[in-house]
């Protein structure tokens, strides 16, 4: 059975973690039979140091949705979706693409967007430098 799992969640909350987590699960981790799609790879330079730059973020989530797509494409049987999609929209084309091309579409909620105490343990974790203030703020945000 081919599946897409979209990932939702604030920075910090463990999205990534449960990435490969479910594929070990469920293709014992073997890397020809799952793809996970991150945003964030492609704010990485070649020393493998990540460096945001927001006037990027359009260009990489076209990219990512593009990687999602073609990994469904070349019929790769699990496929995630690795960002933080705090608005509906920023995912409705994922699921989109996947019930499209015959896969099951699964969304997950990664962690507890609401609990402040947990905003605050993900500004400490998240590799990304995410402030909490901006934690906060997507949190507000988040769309059900």
């Amino acid at each position: 059975m081919k599946q897409a799992f979209i990932l939702r969640g604030l920075p910090g909350s463990g999205k990534t973690h449960y990435a490969y987590a479910l594929a070990d699960e469920l293709v014992a981790g073997d890397e020809t039979q799952f793809v996970i799609c991150a945003t964030d790879d492609y704010f990485h330079n070649e020393q493998g140091e990540y460096h945001f730059e927001k006037f990027r973020l359009p260009e990489y989530h076209n990219l990512n949705l593009a990687r999602f797509i073609n990994a469904m494409a070349e019929g790769i049987p699990l496929v995630i979706a690795d960002n933080p999609n705090i608005k509906r929209w920023e995912f409705v084309a994922y699921a989109s693409a996947a019930q499209a091309m015959g896969y099951q579409v699964k969304e997950v909620i990664v962690g507890e967007v609401k609990d402040k105490s947990m905003q605050h343990l993900y500004a400490k974790r998240n590799t990304h430098g995410v402030a909490l203030r901006t934690i906060s703020k997507m949190a507000y945000m988040f769309e059900w």
